[in-house]
């Protein structure tokens, strides 16, 4: 089974976009792949990183998805840090990102509990 991190909370910085992760995963033995999965069953997006034992998962579960909305609307570079302040670049993230939620839109494909969610935190006008 594929090691998993979720994410905790999102920072926004004046330089870039920064997404922790609550544990020491020696970001430098992974490569940022530019992919993201949805995992309907666990409302949850999913970015792969490439490792030596094969994926890692990042989860950005539904509770931190108001910061992924964010990056939507940022032309900043997107980082992923560990506990241990290690950083690495999630290249892509925000067109995959925007992609899905598009994709996601109005397709049952998803679940209707997934489409609700992404509608209801991606679809709707920030006040």
């Amino acid at each position: 089974m594929a090691l998993q991190y979720p994410v905790t909370k999102g920072e926004f910085k004046e330089e870039f976009t920064i997404f922790h992760i609550d544990e020491k995963a020696d970001l430098r033995a992974y490569t940022a792949t530019g992919n993201m999965l949805v995992d309907s069953d666990n409302l949850s997006f999913v970015y792969l990183l490439d490792g030596e034992e094969g994926y890692t998962y990042i989860r950005f579960n539904e509770d931190i998805w108001s910061s992924l909305k964010e990056i939507l609307n940022k032309d900043l570079p997107v980082m992923l840090v560990d506990e241990t302040g290690e950083k690495l670049e999630l290249v892509e993230i925000k067109e995959e990102l925007a992609y899905l939620v598009e994709n996601i839109k109005g397709n049952s494909n998803y679940g209707n509990e997934m489409n609700q969610a992404v509608e209801s935190v991606f679809l709707t006008a920030t006040s």
